[in-house]
């Protein structure tokens, strides 16, 4: 079984935002031109590629308030019938700090939420990663006892405006890490390519996860599974980022290591199980 930590879905007013995946990511990258765009279109066609990969649980990170991408709108499908495979994140981006804890704040006591997820360049006014003004926000996560997935690679800073290369350097994050030893923090693209930088933090601070998802297939990628196969196997989490790339392409890559099964079945699956709360 497989619990995929990143994926959107074309959930009731998400449908543009998914259609947009399909092709943003694959025809930014040379590294992806020969992959094909995911074919996939209704929630059917999405539970059908799952079932096809064996994952049986998916994560979809939110994004803002706004129509189209809002928190309103996911937790309206979490709380469907259809929404039972699925796992939401509160997005707080384009918000202020402010913002972002009240919103925080008002969609953690629905209990349909198992984390918060931010582009943290997307957070008014733009802050470097680690600055002790956005505290409130990780403090409110803490309240609620809630993971912070925070999506940090190269992409960002190519799209942010403001942001500088070394915008997305893990270092920033270790004074977050020493004030809030019980906060688990997820790096989703597992700050690509600072690969080494990314590993080296987590080594040091056990309530780090690193969670590279297409850029698994990028160079240098092949370091996270080395780290996981030499002690961050607690740390490691499977993300397809499904739709910006077809299921296949993820799994091929994340199962192309020779790790032994216990371990695949750690950053496949179990150490997803233990960040969501998932009953055993």
């Amino acid at each position: 079984m497989t619990i995929d930590f990143k994926m959107k879905a074309p959930i009731p007013e998400w449908e543009p935002l998914f259609e947009q995946g399909r092709t943003s990511v694959v025809e930014r990258f040379s590294v992806l031109k020969d992959v094909t765009p995911t074919e996939a279109q209704t929630m059917t066609d999405v539970l059908a590629e799952m079932d096809n990969q064996g994952v049986t649980h998916a994560v979809i990170l939110g994004r803002n308030n706004q129509a189209g991408s809002s928190n309103a709108e996911l937790l309206d499908f979490l709380s469907s019938n259809e929404g039972e495979r699925f796992f939401g994140f509160i997005g707080i981006e384009d918000m202020t700090v402010e913002e972002a804890v009240e919103t925080i704040h008002k969609y953690a006591a629905t209990g349909r939420f198992h984390g918060v997820a931010a582009n943290p360049a997307k957070i008014r006014p733009l802050t470097p990663i680690g600055d002790p003004s956005l505290d409130p926000i990780f403090e409110a996560c803490m309240e609620h006892d809630l993971p912070f997935c925070m999506t940090l690679s190269m992409l960002i800073t190519l799209l942010a405006d403001g942001a500088d290369y070394d915008y997305i350097h893990p270092r920033q994050l270790i004074r977050v890490l020493e004030k809030y030893p019980d906060l688990d923090l997820i790096i989703s693209h597992a700050a690509w390519p600072f690969v080494q930088e990314s590993i080296a933090v987590a080594v040091h601070y056990p309530n780090l996860y690193l969670c590279p998802d297409f850029y698994m297939g990028f160079p240098g990628a092949e370091q996270y599974m080395e780290a996981a196969a030499k002690g961050l196997d607690d740390q490691v989490l499977y993300a397809s980022c499904y739709p910006n790339v077809p299921y296949d392409y993820a799994m091929k890559h994340y199962r192309s290591t020779d790790l032994p099964p216990h371990i695949m079945a750690k950053i496949m699956e179990g150490n997803a199980r233990r960040l969501l709360k998932m009953e055993e």
